[in-house]
């Protein structure tokens, strides 16, 4: 009962603050002056009607390796995917409240129906809700993404509560595939001066491939049942602060639970160095601990990252250690455990398909972009390649060790500079992944599947109405 009456107190905290206060200094107003009349039409004259028109096209094929498998390539993902989406974003009226809405559908045009794995493509939908699974195909449809109010507390306090994207750094984030995944809940943020306050919670999330949200739960999707009194997590929540100083410098520092399962950590120091054009640099902490044995203490990822600019290249370079002894063999980058069933903020992300993130496995990532404005006579036009490696994982109980994995990746961009269709993206990226475990299969180690190719293909047609 008590666990009850705190997720209700505190999944409302921020919204119903909000609501409160409104009330209080509205009722100081004279509400027939042309003062609040003006003040109430910032509602309309600040808002915003912005979408996007988007198409990803998909081919993976992954190693069929390991004991009584063949040793060649075959398809694992194959579809094309549109999708648009349409959002409204008030201003505030009585400078103080105001709603953002937005949704999107999705629909396949082309996909292999014959492999089930496509059900799961990120860019579809994949049953109505997080536990519920498909049918073997994916969906199309339409989703909510966002139905929120929003509360401006003076210059420095906003708030909001509903259906919304929360973020608390290196805490709470959403999955994104176009479009964001929305979680039931409120936040509240505050800035004073160079400090950044924020707390938020929630009792329900879907990723941008579900239709509705759903509880949060101890196990994976693919369990029997997957919210049963044993699984099911009431609630998630987390805050964070962070300071930059003058010199550049910022420190940031986060906490994060999920209700009966699971303690998260996060600190990050960061500082730009006024050389080489500006070298961005930090070290990032994540840490988590489990009330089950998921983890044996407590699981942590450590990273360097350094980027930086230099006329018509940029470069990164960044380094990752990871530490998740237990059941679980890997570091989960969020406060439950089945993937989309909600999502942390962590930073690191190389494209390049794994994550990285095996017990006592280290890896290293760099990449190098380079504009061919100069090249091509023409702006906007881009390309990058990257590689990563990583060495030394194991299972989480050391019985099995030594885990190698690679990838290389390139990329070319363009981007629209004039015109009706300006800011359009087009992205071909292609990543060639190496398990060099192959012979024993995939999830010999528990995350880490065979040896892939992959293509993916972008068009983001971002507009404008208001």
């Amino acid at each position: 009962m008590e666990k009850v009456i705190f997720k209700r107190a505190a999944l409302s905290a921020a919204v119903v603050a909000a609501l409160v206060a409104p009330g209080m200094a509205l009722a100081a107003q004279d509400m027939m002056s042309p003062e609040y009349g003006k003040s109430y039409q910032a509602f309309t004259d600040d808002a915003k009607v912005t979408g996007g028109l988007f198409y990803f096209q998909r081919e993976r094929d992954r190693k069929q390796a390991g004991p009584g498998q063949d040793g060649k390539y075959h398809s694992n993902l194959s579809h094309a995917t549109t999708q648009a989406a349409l959002n409204f974003n008030s201003g505030y009226a009585w400078d103080v409240v105001g709603i953002d809405l937005g949704g999107f559908g999705a629909y396949d045009l082309a996909v292999d129906e014959s492999n089930g794995v496509n059900e799961e493509n990120e860019f579809s939908f994949w049953g109505d809700q997080w536990g519920s699974g498909g049918d073997g195909v994916p969906e199309n449809g339409f989703s909510l993404s966002n139905a929120a109010l929003k509360f401006k507390f003076g210059e420095h306090v906003t708030a909001k509560g509903g259906y919304t994207q929360l973020y608390v750094p290196g805490i709470l984030g959403v999955n994104w595939s176009y479009q964001p995944g929305t979680y039931r809940g409120g936040q509240i943020e505050g800035t004073f001066g160079g400090l950044y306050l924020t707390y938020a919670i929630a009792d329900e999330y879907k990723a941008p491939w579900f239709k509705n949200t759903a509880g949060f739960s101890k196990s994976s999707p693919y369990a029997s049942d997957p919210f049963s009194d044993a699984n099911k997590i009431d609630y998630i929540h987390g805050l964070a602060a962070r300071y930059t100083f003058e010199n550049g410098t910022a420190i940031t520092g986060g906490f994060g639970q999920s209700e009966g399962y699971m303690d998260s950590y996060h600190f990050k120091l960061a500082h730009k160095f006024d050389v080489l054009g500006g070298l961005n640099t930090s070290y990032q902490f994540y840490g988590s601990e489990t009330d089950n044995n998921d983890y044996d203490g407590l699981a942590w990822q450590q990273a360097l990252t350094a980027s930086w600019n230099y006329a018509q290249y940029g470069f990164r370079l960044e380094g990752l250690w990871t530490k998740a002894e237990g059941d679980q063999g890997n570091y989960l980058p969020r406060l439950t455990r089945g993937y989309g069933n909600s999502q942390g903020a962590n930073e690191i992300w190389w494209d390049s398909r794994s994550d990285w993130n095996h017990n006592d496995e280290k890896a290293v990532f760099f990449g190098v972009t380079r504009s061919l404005d100069d090249l091509v006579g023409a702006p906007g036009w881009g390309v990058g390649v990257s590689g990563a490696y990583g060495w030394d994982a194991n299972n989480g109980d050391s019985s099995l060790e030594g885990g190698k994995e690679w990838a290389a990746n390139f990329d070319v961009m363009y981007t629209v500079q004039d015109g009706k269709l300006k800011g359009t993206l087009f992205k071909l990226h292609y990543t060639d992944y190496n398990n060099e475990q192959d012979d024993k299969g995939s999830w010999y180690y528990p995350n880490m599947f065979s040896s892939e190719h992959d293509v993916k293909f972008h068009i983001i047609m971002p507009f404008t109405i208001l």
